[in-house]
């Protein structure tokens, strides 16, 4: 004897015919070519697999795995980049030295300390240093090309007579140290650009000295575009 209803569930399986807007057939330009469409059930709802971020990000963990090279700061125009001020030339406040350091095509570095050194010793005038990162999205009322800078826009002062050294470091408990400092090591792929400025805070320069940026890290093995 049946007592109540019995609510029959269809368990029969049908094509997923509204897993998204998207179709196959309009992400991939040859249907006949492409095989295997993996599909799964996230939060309930049929989507497509991404297998990106599936199978290839999480490479960039194995790419820490492979030092194929060390950076220490020692190659001009490779991890260290000296400006110099120049002398007899007049350079009113807020004359911008600026340099640049390239990712070369092939590599992917993981950088774990940025050290500037902001020099005017012997001299009568100050500097202001700072760094940038192009991978970082500036959101300053006018950005800047070369990408949001690291420290505020006050930068790294040093008074005439004085140098002055800042460690930017990155790693697991870089913050314990400087809360300004990040986590994550500074992952920076092929054609990233890091760029060293100094500004002038007095209206002469009047002798040479070099101030310098140096990177500190390794070159890793490129598994991921």
């Amino acid at each position: 004897m049946t007592m109540g209803k019995q609510k029959v569930v269809d368990k029969s399986i049908h094509p997923l015919t509204t897993i998204t807007s998207i179709t196959p057939a309009g992400v991939i330009p040859d249907i006949t070519q492409a095989g295997v469409i993996p599909v799964g059930n996230y939060k309930g709802v049929p989507a497509f697999w991404d297998l990106d971020k599936a199978n290839n990000q999480p490479l960039v963990n194995a790419e820490l795995a492979h030092i194929l090279g060390i950076l220490d700061g020692r190659e001009e125009g490779y991890d260290l980049r000296t400006l110099t001020t120049v002398v007899g030339v007049t350079s009113p406040i807020g004359t911008i030295l600026s340099g640049t350091l390239v990712v070369p095509a092939g590599e992917v570095w993981y950088i774990n300390a940025v050290e500037t050194n902001v020099n005017a010793v012997g001299a009568a005038n100050g500097l202001v240093g700072n760094w940038r990162c192009s991978l970082w999205t500036d959101r300053a009322a006018a950005p800047n090309a070369g990408g949001q800078s690291f420290h505020p826009v006050a930068g790294l002062p040093a008074a005439a007579g004085a140098l002055t050294t800042t460690i930017d470091e990155f790693g697991a408990i870089a913050p314990l140290l400087v809360l300004t400092n990040k986590i994550p090591l500074l992952r920076i792929p092929a054609g990233g650009i890091l760029t060293f400025t100094l500004v002038t805070v007095t209206a002469q320069v009047d002798v040479a000295v070099a101030s310098t940026i140096q990177l500190f890290g390794s070159v890793g093995k490129v598994l991921v575009a």
